[in-house]
């Protein structure tokens, strides 16, 4: 018996076969390669406009001899201060008058010199005065005398001068003349009619300069180096000048009773400073500047005590924090504009938001941070 064989062979696949699967690929490739584009151009540009705002802070500090406590270490006591100052009436006018001063009369020679009242003093530029009395100047001497100008007006308003004697001959003048060392003054005279508010002005300016005065004469006995403030609790002051009159100025003087506090800068200014950092958002704000020291007010004090409480003010200038936490990129990833711009316009400071996609066709922020940029511009 006979056994054969029969050998079967499957049919190869074609050419287009291997084309489909070919081209399916490069499909997928593409499409792929197009996901991976579209994924990394998508992008995201968050502009803030920030504005500035002024930040108060108010805080009660104790001072008392000793410190400690809430209390900050300092003086407190009372003082009795003279003053008189000079005003001039508002309402005005200048009028011409007549300079003078003083001169310092040198008689170089070994005998003595008189000069009579009227006695001529001429300096360089051809400026007349004249003596107002008598004068003997001492050999070798000198003496202080008072002089007027010869003519009225400005012109005679000089400032420090030498001033030859034409009286005397040109020998004597070498060894006898006459210097001024501060200018003359009374060539235009300020005149007008001294008014009830001028006097209420003046008083008010009074009370100012009382307190700055006293204060600054306070350097020594434990008040060097202190920050000081000063109320006037009573006064005695008169002015020298009648409402109504004709005056070319008036005088206000008097006796004024002061409490006076010293307190220690650097521990009221660390103490501003730590109730200035509770005020500040950590997360997203920042200081840009502080107006100067703490200007403190006197809310109570104790003569028998030695203690005293202050009302301390300080200004704060802030602004939104470029680096801060609410900002960062990661923050509006996957966001919408609109989902952006709440999100942004709840921040303090913030004055404006432009939210840009790229393309611009898609909807939301990407969801890769880096692919986020966030830009603050600062506006006054």
């Amino acid at each position: 018996m006979i056994v054969r064989h029969t050998e079967t062979s499957l049919p190869e696949p074609s050419v287009r076969f291997y084309r489909t699967i070919a081209f399916t690929f490069l499909i997928l490739t593409v499409a792929l390669l197009g996901v991976v584009i579209f994924i990394t151009s998508k992008k995201a540009t968050v502009t803030i406009i920030s504005k500035e705002d002024s930040k108060s802070i108010n805080l009660n500090v104790g001072v008392s001899a000793l410190g400690g406590g809430e209390k900050i270490k300092g003086l407190v006591t009372t003082t009795i201060f003279a003053l008189s100052e000079k005003y001039y009436p508002s309402g005005s006018k200048k009028m011409v008058g007549v300079a003078e001063g003083d001169v310092v009369i040198y008689n170089k020679s070994n005998t003595d010199q008189a000069l009579v009242k009227t006695t001529r003093l001429l300096n360089s530029n051809g400026v007349l005065f004249r003596l107002s009395d008598r004068v003997n100047v001492p050999a070798n001497g000198e003496v202080v005398a008072k002089v007027y100008a010869d003519k009225e007006g400005s012109e005679s308003e000089i400032g420090p001068s030498q001033f030859v004697i034409p009286g005397l001959n040109a020998d004597r003048q070498r060894v006898v003349y006459a210097e001024s060392k501060s200018k003359m003054v009374g060539g235009v005279r300020t005149v007008g009619i001294l008014l009830e508010s001028d006097v209420v002005g003046a008083k008010a300016d009074y009370l100012e300069k009382v307190k700055k005065v006293a204060l600054e004469s306070l350097n020594s006995g434990g008040w060097e180096g202190m920050g000081k403030i000063a109320v006037v609790t009573s006064q005695n002051i008169k002015v020298d000048k009648e409402v109504g009159a004709e005056i070319d100025g008036f005088t206000v003087s008097g006796d004024s009773v002061l409490v006076v506090i010293g307190y220690d800068r650097l521990a009221l200014t660390n103490l501003v400073s730590g109730e200035m950092s509770k005020k500040i958002n950590i997360g997203s704000e920042k200081v840009l500047s502080v107006s100067g020291d703490p200007v403190p007010s006197i809310a109570s004090y104790d003569l028998n005590g030695a203690t005293a409480e202050l009302l301390i003010r300080q200004e704060a200038l802030v602004s939104l924090d470029p680096d801060a936490s609410t900002l960062l990129p990661r923050s509006f990833a996957g966001k919408s504009k609109n989902e952006i711009e709440r999100y942004v316009l709840g921040i303090d400071h913030v004055a404006g938001v432009d939210v840009k996609f790229s393309p611009s066709w898609i909807r939301k922020a990407p969801t890769v941070p880096d692919h986020i940029k966030v830009i603050v511009k600062s506006v006054k």
